[in-house]
Formats: structure tokens, sequence, C-alpha cells
């Protein structure tokens, strides 16, 4: 089901798939040179995100979106792209670690629930406190119950006391996903908007038919080798909630 009633402007929704896709061409082309030029390279697998988070805050700044560096873990950082006159705050997610059924808990690179819940996802996610969800079949679960026994990512008390600040200047809070396919191509880019009481996401729009020829991407024989090398299946299996990330265990042995 779509909520239509809280679609985002034409404008926007096409800026964010323009900078989108431009941000995955960047990393595309990165990735090709340095697959020429070093030796071993699948570690700037973990670069997409970052390309893309880039590429969306140009994009949307003339729209009048500005973009926060924010953090997700204990290293990995973000953008949060946030509209004041709007109080709209919208993030972009590979779809690939997104889960819509448990949203602040997401899904590891194999597409299993992940056993830590990500506190900031959970925090933002409270900016939805107001929005109406009444009127939206939804399936009774227990998920309330079992939200208590996850463990949390670890933030330090500064980045919880930063998010925390969020809230109260936003009304809506929305997760932009993309899928990529087989052949390395994005072939679907959707807005979600997640509910607070049941932490799940529900469909707003389906931003993929802002997709068009000037903003597509063309991967050649050379690209489709590099994207799927061993390096890149490793390096994929171990990212973590956005791109990359260190998991709770991993964390555990080094410290």
């Amino acid at each position: 089901m779509i909520l239509k009633e809280f679609k985002l402007a034409t404008e926007l929704s096409q800026k964010i798939v323009d900078g989108l896709m431009e941000g995955y061409r960047e990393y595309l082309e990165v990735r090709r040179e340095k697959s020429r030029s070093m030796k071993v390279s699948g570690a700037y697998a973990w670069v997409k995100g970052n390309h893309i988070d880039d590429q969306v805050a140009t994009a949307c700044e003339e729209y009048g979106v500005e973009s926060k560096l924010a953090k997700a873990g204990l290293t990995w950082q973000y953008l949060q792209f946030q509209h004041q006159d709007e109080k709209i705050l919208f993030i972009v997610k590979n779809a690939r670690y997104f889960n819509r059924e448990q949203v602040s808990r997401g899904k590891d690179a194999t597409g299993n629930l992940n056993n830590t819940k990500m506190l900031y996802m959970e925090e933002l996610i409270k900016i939805n406190s107001s929005i109406d969800f009444l009127n939206i079949n939804t399936v009774e679960t227990n998920d309330s119950i079992q939200l208590q026994l996850f463990e949390e990512s670890f933030l330090s008390d500064e980045d919880n006391f930063e998010i925390g600040k969020i809230e109260p200047n936003f009304d809506r809070f929305y997760i932009v996903t993309y899928e990529i396919d087989e052949n390395q191509l994005i072939s679907k880019i959707s807005l979600f908007m997640p509910n607070p009481i049941d932490n799940r996401a529900y469909l707003i729009d389906d931003l993929t038919q802002y997709i068009n020829p000037t903003n597509s991407v063309f991967i050649d024989e050379e690209l489709k080798e590099v994207l799927s090398t061993s390096a890149e299946v490793i390096n994929n299996y171990d990212a973590f909630k956005f791109d990359i990330g260190i998991s709770q265990e991993s964390r555990e042995k080094e410290s």
C-alpha cells in the first residue's frame, strides 16, 4: 500500500534520484580506476554509500535540503538530509541491508535479521510519532516484546545526545532505498516511512519512475568483471547496516 498523501514534492524526488544515480556512477568509475591502478582494490566496495550520499547532498542543495554528517556506529558515518521549511528528514540506504518489517534492526549481507538493533535508527523513527498510521492494514505481531531483548549498537553519549536533539525539529522521517540487481544496475528506488509503533516501514512512493536516460548508468564488461570478483563478494558479505560497519561481535573481540 502506498501512502500518497506523504509523497515528497516531484522536484525533490527527481533530485534525490539524480543524485543517487550520479553517486553510483561516480563509485563505479572509482572502482574501475582503482582496479586498473592497484593490485588489490576490493576494499573500494565499501565506499559506495559515501559516493551516493555525497551526490544526493549536492543534487538536493538547490531544493533547500541541508546535509548533516552523522554516525551510525563506532566508525561508520552517513549523511542525514534535512529540509527545515518542510520539516522533513531522510536518509539513503542500500535495500540489501534494509528490513521493512523490523526497521531498527535491518539485515546483514546474507539477508538475515541483524542480532543488534541500530540505536540511531530507532531514535530517527521517533520523528514519525505524530503520523497517523491507523488507516493502514497491519499484522499484529509481538515485535514490541522482542525489541526489548535486542542488544543496542554502540554510540557515545555525545552521539546519543545529538540524535536526541533531532526529533523535535522535524515532522516526518523517510528512508530512501535503492536495489542493485544481478547486472549491477540500480533497478529500484523506493521511499519508505517507518512507524515507531510497530517498527515497520510503509511504502510512500516508487521513485524508480525518476530514473531516465539522462541519469541512467551503463555498465560495460570491464566493470561487470570488477564488480563480480571474489573480493567484491567477500567485502559485501562483511558489510553491516549501510555499506560497511563493524559488527558487535567484532567489537567485542577487538576490545
